[in-house]
């Protein structure tokens, strides 16, 4: 068995997708299909750039939705059917489409309201996030508990992204403590992110209030495939309930170590990372060298891929 994973936000780059939409009319049609929902060139932005138009969230959300969604219909093309399927943040609303819960259109209207809600909260409440190397997540959290009680601002855990990294977000203020008081007590490193605002935080509420709105708009059906949600590290079949975690996973912590933990332990022989970029193989990587989880990188990976597991 194997699950189709997605990744999220940092996981873009100039020409994603290009050489599948050029491959595969399939392909071709979801960036075709994008620029007139959205009303503006989204593929020209994917494929040409520049980097800095493709880095802003208003359009790095819904071009790695749509690059998402290209290589899960190449893979159900070539023959794949997943047996779960998982996305890291924004990457759910991919999974949600390659499980049928909503149309391409749909999701692609609700990634970009959501990337407008974060840049508008972002703007109005601003904040950072850092990435914690190898330090326990328990002293993090109390840590992370402890600065927030003290100052006057947030602080949070926002992803546990593998066993040896932690993502905290928050006010600016509280993360450059966070900073020092997590090397003190013993991180090998703290880094910070290059991002727009604390997302995964409750400096993201505005966002989500909004977000909510535009959920509520849209028709959500069971998934056909099971999908692991951010919020809970289980499979959610509710329609209903898929629509409050959405929502909510914008100030609450991706558990990704703990997707990973279940997928393995549902016999999950391989994941396929679905989508641009290679973050997620390395998650996988530092969490089980010996699991596999594949990248597409071209057309011809695709086939490889599918020839592979089919």
């Amino acid at each position: 068995m194997i699950a189709f994973v997605f990744p999220g936000q940092a996981s873009q780059f100039v020409g994603m997708g290009r050489s599948w939409a050029e491959s595969s009319n399939i392909a071709a049609k979801y960036m075709d299909r994008a620029n007139e929902v959205l009303g503006r060139d989204l593929k020209r932005t994917c494929f040409e750039g520049p980097e800095e138009d493709l880095t802003d969230t208003r359009n790095q959300q819904p071009a790695i939705y749509v690059v998402s969604c290209m290589a899960a219909a190449l893979l159900k093309k070539e023959g794949l059917e997943p047996g779960f399927v998982a996305g890291h943040s924004v990457g759910e609303y991919a999974a949600l489409y390659a499980a049928g819960v909503f149309d391409f259109e749909s999701g692609l209207q609700l990634v970009q309201a959501r990337a407008d809600a974060m840049a508008e909260t972002a703007a109005a409440h601003p904040g950072t996030m850092a990435a914690v190397i190898r330090l326990d997540r328990v002293v993090i959290e109390a840590s992370c508990a402890e600065i927030e009680s003290n100052g006057e601002g947030i602080l949070s855990v926002a992803g546990y992204n593998s066993p040896d990294q932690t993502v905290i977000s928050g006010t600016r203020e509280m993360i450059e403590e966070a900073q020092s008081v997590l090397k003190d007590k013993g991180a090998k490193r703290v880094l910070p992110l290059s991002v727009s605002g604390a997302f995964h935080s409750a400096l993201m509420t505005e966002a989500r209030v909004q977000l909510e709105e535009a959920i509520e708009e849209v028709d959500f059906a069971p998934p056909k495939i099971p999908f692991v949600s951010n919020n809970t590290a289980k499979p959610e079949a509710d329609p209903s309930a898929i629509k409050v975690q959405l929502a909510k996973q914008l100030v609450s912590p991706v558990r990704w170590v703990e997707t990973m933990e279940f997928l393995k332990g549902e016999g999950v022989e391989a994941c396929i990372e679905a989508g641009p970029g290679k973050v997620l193989q390395g998650l996988f990587a530092k969490f089980n060298p010996d699991w596999p989880c594949e990248s597409l990188t071209d057309f011809a990976s695709i086939q490889e891929t599918a020839g592979k597991y089919r």
